[in-house]
């Protein structure tokens, strides 16, 4: 298993290794690749998420900026109104010229019906005539409209700056001839809210750039992985069965997809390296039969020549040469249809046990005519999940192989449960066995060791008991036999293991 320290510690690094002039952003394939476009879709969604909640903010924050002012300026007209019933307009008067030490955000005025100015604070009188004249206005509106109060929010320019400022305030009727407004500037409510914008603006053109810089940095990890593999895979076009992509060990999902591509040029390799070693053994194999047929049948055309009555016996031979070329290739059909689909055709659960027994009827016959011992050792009631015909071909290959490489001795046919609940069939014979550093590759198509050269066959025998046994889901184990018997051995046990049902 990968370290994630170490695969870290490298991303980090290639991530350092990174050419800042070499970005390549010119290319026109940039901003069309899968990694830079989703760096925008993901910048889209942010920007339009966080206007969203800077809208909800701002409105929120408005609204409380409102209603706090508000409350604020109900407070002060509570005041004069007090003052009026007390006190009566010359103290509204005198409380409008007397607040200003605690009260300059507020402006602050009276006038009569006529629109008179009776009194004003001094941030009132500093606005300059714009404040008066728009609070006047408005008061002679409200009078007409017989209204006794009057919410008011204006712009007023003051000579010290231009810009300021922004009133919210209120007019209300205290007497039959009397006004009076409280508006509150709320200019410093305003340069708040235009600072929280200008940092929202900037931070989010900040998130922006490193975002486009983040992923213009991944789109060009991601291309330099995805270049790596279509590098091999253009090679492996060209004929290079041997390319592999390099695994970085970082764990991440470019490793998991180059381990898999090289797993599968490695089973191409050694797919395309069985054709060529098939075809080369079925050349090597066949080309003796072919020209033993091919003599055979030179002879007996001058036999025949000579004779007509021989020209029965050389067909016959020549049939028996066809049939075991014909052999042949069926069984390399097979092997090879079953590697294709990946699996056995047809699998239904069976009793393994009644396959077992009818091996063991037909084989104790073929035994004995050989003068061999045949034993079986049948678990009773066992099912197995396969394709029978073909599970029956693959255990007469075995007892067949069993058979003709026991010059003396016997063969005992084992079916059993394992200790894993697996089924599995077992042949053990008392032949010469197979040296340990051979038995890898015994199971390779068209490959016969030196001490079975003599005898006929072309070694596909367990290549397709392997096949049969791989598209089952299970395994073949070659392994020693039971020991020296008569000074030949140590004999040789193959077994067919399938899953458990």
């Amino acid at each position: 298993m990968p370290d994630p320290i170490s695969g870290l510690r490298q991303r980090v690094s290639a991530l350092g290794r990174v050419d800042l002039f070499n970005l390549n952003i010119f290319n026109p394939n940039f901003f069309r690749q899968t990694p830079f476009r989703l760096t925008l879709v993901f910048l889209s969604v942010y920007v339009f998420v966080a206007l969203l909640v800077f809208g909800y903010i701002y409105l929120a924050t408005s609204t409380e900026s409102r209603a706090w002012g508000n409350s604020a300026i109900d407070a002060r007209m509570k005041v004069f109104q007090e003052i009026q019933t007390t006190e009566g307009q010359a103290g509204v008067v005198s409380k409008v010229l007397t607040d200003d030490a605690v009260e300059w955000v507020f402006a602050k005025g009276a006038f009569d019906g006529s629109g008179q100015v009776l009194a004003q604070n001094n941030r009132a009188r500093m606005e300059g005539r714009d404040l008066p004249d728009y609070v006047i206005a408005a008061g002679m509106k409200m009078l007409k409209a017989g209204r006794k109060e009057m919410s008011v929010n204006f712009f007023s320019r003051s000579p010290n700056d231009e810009k300021c400022c922004r009133y919210q305030g209120r007019i209300v009727q205290l007497g039959d001839d009397f006004l009076v407004y409280v508006a509150m500037d709320m200019s410093f409510a305003d340069h708040n809210f235009q600072q929280e914008v200008k940092a929202a603006v900037g931070g989010g053109i900040l998130v922006i750039i490193l975002g486009l810089f983040a992923g213009t940095l991944i789109n060009q990890e991601v291309s330099r992985s995805v270049q790596r593999v279509t590098g091999v895979l253009e090679r492996v076009q060209e004929g290079d069965l041997k390319a592999r992509i390099p695994v970085r060990d970082t764990g991440d999902e470019f490793d998991a997809l180059g381990i898999r591509i090289n797993q599968t040029l490695a089973r191409m390799e050694k797919t395309m390296g069985n054709l060529k070693y098939a075809g080369d053994a079925i050349a090597h194999d066949l080309r003796s039969p072919l020209s033993r047929l091919r003599s055979k049948l030179e002879v007996s055309l001058i036999d025949v020549d000579k004779d007509p009555s021989q020209a029965r016996e050389a067909l016959a031979k020549a049939l028996d040469e066809t049939d075991q070329l014909l052999r042949t290739f069926q069984t390399v059909f097979a092997i090879s249809r079953l590697q294709a689909a990946g699996g056995a055709p047809d699998q239904v659960i069976f009793d393994a046990t009644a396959l077992a027994d009818d091996m063991a009827e037909l084989y104790e016959l073929v035994a004995a005519d050989k003068g061999l011992e045949f034993e079986f050792e049948i678990e009773r009631d066992v099912k197995a999940l396969g394709n029978r015909d073909f599970l029956a071909q693959a255990l007469a290959n075995l007892l067949d192989n069993a058979v003709k490489y026991t010059p003396e001795g016997g063969i005992t046919l084992r079916l059993r449960r394992t200790s894993q609940r697996e089924v599995e069939f077992s042949i053990t014979d008392t032949g010469p066995g197979v040296p340990e550093k051979d038995r890898g590759r015994i199971a390779e198509r068209f490959v016969r060791l030196e001490n079975s050269r003599t005898l006929p066959g072309v070694g596909l025998g367990l290549s397709m008991v392997e096949a049969v046994a791989v598209a089952h889901k299970g395994r073949l184990d070659i392994s020693e036999g039971p020991g020296v018997y008569k000074n030949q051995g140590p004999g040789l046990r193959t077994a067919l293991v399938l899953p458990a049902v």
